[in-house]
C-alpha cells in the first residue's frame, strides 16, 4: 500500500508540529516517558488508522485485544462522557504497542494480560472478561496494589497499561473535547479566570 505523501511528494506526511508537541506533553503526563521516545509515540498516534470499520489487531491477538478493551473500560468507564472503550482506546493501545514498544515491553504486556486472565480463572473459574463486574474490579484493585495473587512486576505492567489507556483516551476527539475543555483556536491571554470544582482541565 502506498504511503501518504507530503505535498512535495518526498515522503510520509509529518504531523503538525503543534499537535505533535501537545501529544508529547500528554504522553509525559500519562507516565509514558519510560515506554520509548515520546516523539515516536506522538508520530505513531498521528499516523494511527482513521476510525471506521474495526481492523484486525496489529500486535495483540483478538482475545488479548478484547481483554484490553474490558480493562480500558474499567480504567476509564463511561459516565456522562464516553469511556475509553467507546473511543476505541484499546485499539490505539494495540497500535502503539505495535509501532512504538520494543520487544521486552511487548512481551511484558502479553505476559501481564496472560497473568490477569490466569488469576481470573484461578479465583473465579472464568476468563477475566466473563467475571462479574464486582469481581473484575476486585482483581484490578489487587493488581494495582501489587497484592496477591499479583506481584510487583504485575503492578508495574498495570501502571504502564493505564498510562497507555489514558494517553489514548485524552488524545481522542471525545476525550479532548468532552472530558477536557478544548478550544481549537485559543484567544487572548486571561490572567484571572474564575474556576469551580466542576471546571474542566484544558486539553493541551
Amino acid at each position: 500500500m502506498q504511503q501518504n505523501r507530503d505535498r512535495a511528494g518526498h515522503g510520509p506526511a509529518q504531523p503538525d508540529h503543534a499537535r505533535r508537541t501537545a501529544l508529547m506533553r500528554i504522553g509525559a503526563l500519562c507516565g509514558l516517558a519510560g515506554l520509548g521516545d515520546l516523539g515516536l509515540l506522538a508520530d505513531a498516534l498521528a499516523a494511527a488508522p482513521a476510525a471506521g470499520k474495526p481492523a484486525a489487531p496489529e500486535f495483540l491477538s483478538p482475545a488479548e485485544l478484547q481483554l484490553t478493551g474490558v480493562l480500558a473500560d474499567l480504567v476509564i468507564p463511561r459516565t456522562d462522557t464516553p469511556g475509553a472503550l467507546d473511543v476505541g482506546a484499546h485499539r490505539t493501545v494495540d497500535h502503539l504497542l505495535a509501532v512504538c514498544a520494543e520487544a521486552p515491553a511487548q512481551a511484558a504486556c502479553k505476559a501481564g494480560l496472560a497473568r490477569i486472565d490466569a488469576a481470573a480463572r484461578a479465583s473465579g473459574g472464568k476468563p477475566f472478561i466473563a467475571l462479574p463486574p464486582a469481581r473484575q474490579v476486585a482483581l484490578l484493585q489487587a493488581l494495582d496494589a501489587g497484592s496477591a495473587p499479583f506481584g510487583p512486576a504485575d503492578q508495574g505492567f498495570f501502571r504502564q497499561l493505564k498510562g497507555y489507556v489514558a494517553f489514548a483516551y485524552y488524545t481522542s476527539e471525545a476525550g479532548a473535547s468532552q472530558e477536557l475543555a478544548y478550544l481549537p483556536v485559543p484567544g487572548g491571554f486571561k490572567g484571572d479566570v474564575k474556576v469551580s470544582p466542576s471546571t474542566h482541565a484544558w486539553a493541551i
